[in-house]
């Protein structure tokens, strides 16, 4: 892929980071939030809030970083390890925090990617009213893809289950994200999942 010379816009950069299925947060030395998408607002939002009272919370305006990921950068930072990953399993939720030293940066920075997955056993979890409702806007073939990822799988897990190439799988869940008006992945389970 060939590379400009010219500089990125930070703009750009920060709306495309905006539109990854991963939350993405960076906290400064003292834990304090520097930036995150919309991706890590609902996914903090779950993990301070559970599931339920997540889906009512304005992710972005109430964000706050959960105690569980404050403690895991402070073990990191104690550890001197390269990496740490924290998880809720009865939820769904994941992250792996990294302290990243960037040249010429005078401290580090905490750099967390952020997965909410609801566990497997929720596979034959009754769905609500309202989720039925969403279902009904989409094709077979999405709802098919919208309940897997309501189960918390991954696109390569989705394409093998369901016979069809990743390509195919990603291409559904952009027809899904705009049929439902959301950005992400996190927001279709925490539909699907009220």
């Amino acid at each position: 892929m060939p590379t400009s010379s010219l500089p990125i816009p930070l703009d750009h950069v920060l709306a495309m980071l905006e539109d990854v299925p991963v939350g993405l947060l960076l906290l400064d030395a003292a834990c304090r939030p520097l930036w995150f998408n919309d991706e890590a607002a609902r996914a903090c939002a779950v993990w301070n809030h559970g599931e339920r009272h997540a889906a009512a919370v304005r992710a972005r305006s109430a964000f706050r970083v959960p105690d569980a990921l404050l403690a895991g950068c402070e073990e990191l930072r104690a550890e001197a390890a390269p990496a740490k990953v924290v998880s809720d399993n009865t939820r769904g939720l994941h992250a792996r925090i990294k302290l990243h030293y960037a040249p010429g940066a005078g401290a580090p920075a905490f750099h967390i990617q952020l997965d909410y997955r609801r566990p497997r056993g929720d596979r034959h979890r009754p769905l609500s009213p309202g989720a039925v409702a969403l279902l009904a806007r989409l094709t077979e073939r999405e709802r098919e893809v919208a309940m897997r990822v309501r189960e918390g799988l991954r696109t390569s897990e989705i394409a093998a289950e369901l016979h069809r190439s990743p390509l195919t799988i990603k291409t559904q869940l952009a027809a899904i994200f705009a049929k439902l008006a959301v950005r992400g992945r996190t927001r279709v389970a925490a539909l699907l999942n009220r």
